[in-house]
């Protein structure tokens, strides 16, 4: 029986494969990268994260406990920001857009995708947080959905405190 044919598959299959699960592992050490990452911002504020969420190049978490929202994004330089809740009367989407014509209609594109939280005290401006930036990436994968979802968690958050 001729061997060669079976083994020749077998690496062809292999060659395919092998990419996928480097992609992958890779993948994996630089979610747990992150995640420590925040960790140790809430660490050093005394929290623990008991909700977090990675999309793309951040990563957003809160300690429900003590209330306190933490926030870390890393591309040409890193943000680490924390926010204690208990400062904060509101949470809001900011999203700002632009509108773009061409031969088929105008059309509305996101430039910049924040959370923006508004402080008790008016003489403190906003504090932001940014999901997206169209500068810094070309096209959303899942920040509208996440910064909608975690302004609905925060505020839900602050209505308890309150």
């Amino acid at each position: 029986m001729n061997l060669g044919i079976p083994i020749i598959l077998a690496i062809i299959i292999a060659i395919c494969i092998v990419p996928f699960i480097l992609m992958s592992r890779n993948s994996k050490k630089r979610e747990r990268k992150t995640l420590q990452s925040i960790i140790n911002i809430a660490n050093q504020q005394d929290c623990t994260i008991t909700k977090h969420e990675i999309c793309g190049d951040f990563i957003i978490g809160i300690d429900e406990t003590k209330n306190f929202v933490f926030f870390f994004k890393q591309l040409n330089i890193v943000v680490e920001q924390f926010i204690n809740l208990a400062d904060i009367q509101n949470c809001k989407v900011k999203n700002t857009t632009s509108t773009v014509t061409n031969k088929h209609g105008n059309y509305n594109v996101i430039d910049k995708l924040e959370l923006s939280f508004i402080p008790f005290d008016k003489k403190k401006k906003e504090i932001t947080m940014e999901f997206f930036n169209a500068d810094n990436s070309i096209q959303l994968v899942g920040e509208l959905q996440s910064v909608e979802k975690w302004s609905n968690l925060i505020n839900d958050c602050l209505k308890y405190k309150k």
